[in-house]
């Protein structure tokens, strides 16, 4: 399985390793496929990678489309600009975007992070309901069985 392992999960051969988790650059051809919707990334066009590792450690480069990057589950894992290597090379518009991204990604994963909090300290259930004619999505509220 391809993901971001910690050092201490990876075999011998980490020392082989690349160090950084991201990378972002310009797409040199049109070749290149992105990770996420399998369309070609065409050339110059503004590309960022995922570093994905196997249980040995050896990373594979994943590009992705500008959009696309985000959706991608590991993307969660990033902290901020600091961890994009290449990232001062870019230019001043692109870096401007990726740091913008980054201020709307992250607020949003405090806000994640403060419902699951907030859930985890409630008795009540909440289940999504979908309704067979395709409107909004409804909560009903399921009470939980307290066992001793």
């Amino acid at each position: 399985m391809l993901k971001r392992y910690e050092d201490h999960e990876l075999g011998e051969s980490a020392s082989r390793r690349v160090s950084y988790h991201c990378k972002a650059d310009y797409a040199k051809s049109s070749r290149a496929i992105c990770h996420g919707c399998e369309q070609n990334i065409e050339q110059n066009e503004l590309r960022l990678a995922l570093m994905l590792q196997d249980e040995e450690g050896y990373k594979s480069t994943a590009w992705n489309h500008f959009d696309c990057f985000w959706k991608h589950p590991e993307t969660w894992k990033l902290n901020g600009t600091h961890e994009i290597y290449d990232f001062l090379v870019l230019k001043y518009a692109d870096r401007k975007r990726i740091s913008k991204e980054f201020e709307k990604f992250n607020a949003s994963k405090t806000i994640t992070a403060k419902r699951r909090k907030r859930n985890d300290n409630v008795d009540d259930e909440y289940l999504p309901i979908n309704e067979m004619n395709g409107q909004e999505k409804k909560k009903k509220k399921v009470k939980r069985n307290k066992q001793a």
